[in-house]
Order: C-alpha cells, then structure tokens, then sequence
C-alpha cells in the first residue's frame, strides 16, 4: 500500500489543480458534440458520422448526454476529470513496466498529468478525445508487455488486441503506432526470446488494425476527416517536433524547432542508458504523433505524445537519483509546468464566461427591440485569449443549453441574407467589446429596391452619407480595393476587395455590416476614382442561390 502513496499524492494534487474546470462552460465544438444520443451510435459504427469514423466517441458524448443533459454541463467535466486520472494511473503502471525507480515513474507520471496539454484537454468537453483513446492503448501497451516477459497466458496478447481495437475505434490517434506495440515487446521479452516475442505481437497487432480498417472503409470509404490529412512535406517533421516540444511547455516554448530537431536526440542518447529504451522513446515520440502531424498545431493533439515524453523524464528522474542538489531543479521545473497549466485552465475559464455572459446580452437585447423578426449579430468575439468561443454566428444552442428563450432567432451577419429572405425583415446589431452597449438598425429584404445608379467620384475621405443606401458599386479600371471607417467601430478599417466581371471591378457593399447600418461611414480610396453606385444586391442573389441548392 506504501507504494501507492506518492502517485496517490500526485493524482490528488491533479485534481486539485483541475477542480476549476468543473465549473466550465462549453466552448465552440462543445456545442456540437454534446448533442449526440444514443439513437445515433449505431449509425456511427455504420457510416461517417460527426465528421469522420469515431463510433466510440460518439457513444462517450452520447452516454454524457443521456447522463447530465446539455445543461448540466459540470457533469461533462467530471468524467474529463474521471478520465485524467485513469490514463494517470495507466501511464503509471506503463512506466512501471520499465523503469526500475519509484522516483523516476513519480516524475513521469507528474508530467503526464500536469502538462499544458493535458490541461487543455480536460478543461474542453470537445478535446477529451485523445485522453479517451489514449487509456485503452496504453492498456493495451501493458497487456503486451506483461505477455512478452515471458507469460504463457495468450489472453493476455488478444486482450491487448482487443484494448487495440477500443482504442483506433474511439479516436485514430493510434493508427500508425504499430511499430511502438513492436518495441514494446521487443523490450519487455527475455533475451532468448525477443525477435519471437516481437514478430507476434505485430502479427496480433494486425488483427485490430485490419478490422478498424475494415470498418472505416464500410462507413466512410476512402475519405479522411480533414483535407489536411493527405498533405504531407518536411513541416510534418516540424509539426512532430513541436507537437513534442509542447508537451515541456513552458520551458521549451521559445526554442526554435530547429534547435530542438538536434537538443531531442541528443538527449534521449545521453539520457537514457540503453538502445532498446532510446528506440522506444523515439518510436513514441514520432509514430503516436504521427496521424496529425500534417494538422495545425493544438495543444490538445500533443496528448499522444505524453507517455513517451514521460518515460524520458522517468529516465532522467532515475539517472539523476542520488543528485541530491538537483531536486530543487526539479521543483522549480514542476512548479512552472503547474503554473502554465493553471494559467491557461483560466483563460478557458475565462472564454467559458464570456460565452456565458454574452448569450445572457444576447437575450436581453433580443428582448428589448420591438417585433419578433431576426436578430443579425456583429461585435461578438469568437476567441478569448487563443481559445475559441462561439462558432460563428450560432447563438440559438448556447442559449438552449443555458434554458433560454429569446423569443426571435439570434444568428451573425454572415447569415443575414438568408434570414431576411426566410423572414423578410429584422435587425441589424452592432456589439461594443464588453457588450454592455449596443446599436441597431431595422434591415429588410426589400431596402435596396427601387435605387437610381448614381456615379461619385472619390478623390479622398467622403462621408458616405446616402449612399450606404446602395447595396454595391462598380468601377473602371485597376481593380483597387475601397476601405470602410465606421464610428460603430473606429479602431478598425473595414477593407472590401472588388471581383472582376465583365471588365468592371464590382465591391459587394452588402457584405459588410458597418456599410449596411452605420450612418457614420467614410469611405476611402488609394487614387481618385470613379464609383457607380447601383442597387444591385449580391449578396442576396448569393443567398437565393444558397438557398435553391439546398436539398
């Protein structure tokens, strides 16, 4: 029980460290996550479903769902919670399989559990994915290795597969790490028995591999659920070392990527004593990153590469055990790694806020204008800190998820067009930063109807004036683009860039809120130009045509 102690400690501390979270919010793909049932699972092992092959994923939000509901969304962060502490211990006992002092599988452990990806990845209902996968595979890791050490049980190497399977089926995380199973038992087997030991457990391995691929195929083809998937080039390598690198943070965190392509082999050589170990770390660190190293960097992506990063600590905590005068040095290592973690858990508590505090705004403005027609949204963030916030636009399921009714559809501008077609007129809102004030003019489908073409020539600033009447003007000429300086927002300008048709540069005025409400509009130019001011609409002939080729 004694040996139980220290990682009983660090688990505690972790959640500790991640109790906050509880009280989060949901962010951007939370909304979209949260909503699946378990009428849906069986749809989700059988075809593309929530945007790629994840059938098990789905089950996890859909029994979340079932469980807490989509307002009670502490109850989502207490199974993300749930879910560090087991991969935690699974990480434990991993590490257990190959280091021989508590001390360096306590450092290792500590680092899993307290990273900024981690962090990340706990705080965000959406980015518990590869947490998820993670804990089968590394279950399946130390099925494997118990087998290859020389025990006769065969269960234990189709439970491996099995553990496998779970794993590629919750999130593909582990789809190109068959060569880490292979030095996985390639290190645990006796001497007399390796190469033996090896070739079947990537035979074994194989079995869950085909049947995943199998599957994927049956449901979704050959298709992939990002077009960056198929790309690839030297910035996967670069990818791969930073998604590595973040892992450290922030003690790496402005060390360039080629500085650290020569510090990370480096230091697994000196720090770890033999070949075996130095193969399996690198195995760990490159073909569990592997699968998304050709995305943009995310934080929570580099979950995958915490168990091998953690066996290199544990590595290093057991080389420099009798070092007495550098424990300090890793006190301090820990405490800014603690202290990175706990400042970003508070800017994703900070996001989960300001989406919580401004669809309460929302209701209230939707309140207090007349009517019941459509509100059409400008001026709220879609990030706090880097973290988003809402999806563009979609405001109706915050406030579902928080029991609100508004009483009108509450949308972004990007949708106006649209709206205005469905509902034929509403209200145009612009947000100030803090959203505590607010202005707003009446839009309709028809405003534009029925406008003279009137040519301006622009030689300088000019007060738009009447002519934000006009839903787009034409030119002659270099297709220069025009800027907007709108008093609804003068610390930005507004820059709207021409198409060419017919000769002409054509400027799609009604694409731009500040153009359509504001009656404090200066329009500029680089050179003195002539501009035909018409009343055609083109963004509502797009939004016709949108709406035709729906099915």
């Amino acid at each position: 029980m004694k040996s139980f102690i220290p990682v009983g400690l660090v688990l505690l501390l972790a959640a500790v460290l991640y109790i906050p979270t509880l009280h989060t919010g949901f962010l951007t793909d939370d909304f979209l996550d949260c909503n699946h049932t378990l009428s849906e699972v069986p749809a989700a092992f059988s075809s593309q479903y929530g945007g790629g092959y994840r059938p098990l994923m789905i089950l996890s939000w859909a029994l979340d769902n079932k469980l807490w509901s989509v307002e009670n969304q502490t109850g989502w962060h207490a199974v993300n919670l749930f879910l560090l502490l087991v991969s935690s211990l699974c990480v434990y006992f991993f590490l257990g399989r190959f280091l021989k002092r508590k001390s360096g599988v306590i450092a290792g452990t500590a680092l899993f559990a307290f990273s900024f990806p981690m962090a990340v990845a706990v705080a965000r209902v959406s980015w518990r994915t590869t947490v998820l996968a993670l804990i089968p595979f590394l279950v399946s890791l130390i099925l494997v290795s118990v087998w290859s050490s020389g025990s006769n049980k065969k269960w234990l190497a189709f439970a491996a597969a099995f553990f496998f399977l779970v794993s590629l089926l919750v999130k593909e995380t582990a789809v190109s790490a068959l060569p880490v199973i292979a030095v996985v038992a390639y290190c645990s087997a006796p001497a007399d028995s390796r190469w033996k030991k090896t070739l079947k457990a990537v035979v074994i391995a194989m079995v869950p591999l085909l049947i995943y691929a199998l599957l994927r195929y049956r449901a979704m083809g050959f298709g992939v659920n990002y077009s960056a998937s198929t790309s690839f080039g030297l910035f996967m390598v670069k990818n791969l070392i930073l998604q590595n690198a973040v892992v450290w943070a922030p003690w790496l965190s402005s060390i360039s990527a080629r500085v650290l392509f020569l510090l990370f082999p480096a230091a697994v050589y000196f720090v770890i004593p033999l070949w075996k170990y130095r193969i399996l770390v690198f195995t760990m660190g490159v073909f569990m990153i592997l699968p998304v190293s050709n995305l943009t960097l995310r934080p929570d992506l580099s979950v995958a590469a915490l168990p091998g990063s953690a066996l290199f600590l544990g590595f290093l905590a057991q080389r420099l055990q009798r070092k007495v005068f550098l424990y300090p040095l890793g006190t301090v290592f820990f405490a800014g790694v603690i202290l990175f973690s706990r400042d970003e858990i508070k800017t994703l508590i900070a996001a989960s806020d300001y989406v919580e505090n401004t669809t309460q705004r929302l209701a209230e403005i939707a309140g207090e204008l007349p009517g019941s027609g459509p509100l059409f949204v400008e001026g709220v963030n879609s990030s706090v800190g880097v973290y988003g916030t809402f999806w563009p636009g979609e405001y109706m399921v915050p406030m579902q998820m928080l029991g609100i009714d508004p009483g009108r559809f509450v949308t972004g501008t990007d949708r106006m067009w649209e709206g205005l077609i469905t509902e034929g007129e509403g209200y145009l809102v612009f947000m100030d930063e803090n959203g505590i004030s607010y202005r707003w003019a009446p839009v309709s489908v028809d405003m534009y109807e029925g406008l003279p073409d009137t040519a301006i020539a622009i030689s300088g600033p000019v007060v738009a004036g009447e002519l934000i009447r006009y839903p787009s003007c034409t030119k002659q000429g270099e297709p220069d683009p025009l800027y907007l300086v709108s008093s609804t927002y003068p610390d930005s300008v507004v820059t709207v860039f021409p198409e060419i048709s017919g000769g002409e540069a054509v400027y799609n005025l009604a694409a731009e809120p500040v153009w359509l409400a504001s009656d404090g509009v200066v329009l500029l130019a680089k050179n003195s130009q002539e501009l035909v001011f018409s009343s055609r609409n083109i963004s509502l002939e797009q939004a016709v045509r949108n709406l035709e080729a729906k099915p």
